[in-house]
């Protein structure tokens, strides 16, 4: 029975791809024609196309054609197996990955979306069950380059760690840093969604907190800060926390740094 042959438009057309990846196999030593012309055409035999679905199919799964064709040069049964236990358990990691990344993302949504219903420039109170966050000391002395280093190294701690509850990063500042009326940031603060064994987690304590919305940069948060307790203190009320500050719109959605909105609150009795 004489051998049924393709030539390199109507193979690629049985596969559903292109003479171009067909040219760039062959080239790689990948899939090369079974035959070719005196005149320098291709073509194909019929068991190819199982080859191509085979290589198609092992792309799928995330190996590199360079990974395919080191694999095909040698495939067994046992090197098949191995094969996709070990591409199995990185795809199992890609999606615990992406769940995270998607968690990240609805809640950060959640927090941009209350931008729209807020209030700005006035004070709220809110009773709060305790919160957890992940915290790297601030810079002692306020300068560009060691706040710069001081996010940076808190960003790269969360994130080996999968520690991220939305895309902002807040600030803490202490009790002492109140007291003293410097407002300097004390930690640089990223909310975990439940409590974790970890040497800088930090508990925010239940209780009734004061809530005010600014609108500003972030140039303006110490006046704001102070602003924010001289009112709470000509009312009456005694400070017994940190002040937390949280971004809901910043450099990540806003072009004008005088435009950005951000949630300052402190507990108080």
């Amino acid at each position: 029975m004489s051998q049924t042959y393709f030539k390199t438009g109507e193979f690629a057309k049985l596969c559903g791809t292109t003479k171009d990846t067909l040219f760039h196999y062959d080239d790689i030593g990948l899939l090369k024609p079974a035959k070719v012309a005196p005149n320098g055409y291709r073509y194909y035999a019929v068991n190819q196309a199982y080859l191509f679905d085979m290589i198609s199919l092992l792309k799928e799964v995330g190996m590199n054609l360079s990974e395919i064709k080191n694999y095909m040069d040698r495939r067994d049964t046992n090197t098949f197996l191995h094969m996709l236990k070990e591409k199995d358990k990185k795809m199992r990691e890609e999606i615990e990955r992406l769940k995270r990344l998607r968690h990240l993302l609805k809640n950060t949504i959640n927090i941009t979306q209350t931008a729209f219903d807020v209030e700005t420039d006035k004070i709220s109170f809110v009773d709060k069950q305790e919160e957890y966050f992940i915290v790297t000391p601030g810079e002692i002395k306020r300068t560009e380059k060691l706040i710069c280093e001081a996010i940076f190294n808190h960003v790269d701690y969360c994130t080996k760690r999968n520690y991220a509850y939305t895309f902002m990063i807040g600030e803490i500042i202490s009790r002492e840093n109140i007291a003293d009326k410097s407002f300097r940031t004390s930690y640089y603060s990223t909310r975990v969604d439940r409590k974790v064994k970890d040497k800088q987690l930090y508990i925010k304590p239940a209780g009734k907190y004061a809530v005010k919305y600014i609108c500003g940069s972030y140039n303006d948060l110490m006046n704001e800060y102070a602003l924010f307790i001289d009112e709470l203190n000509e009312s009456g009320y005694i400070i017994s926390s940190d002040i937390y500050e949280e971004d809901l719109l910043n450099y990540l959605s806003e072009t004008d740094f005088n435009d950005f909105l951000m949630k300052i609150e402190v507990r108080v009795e």
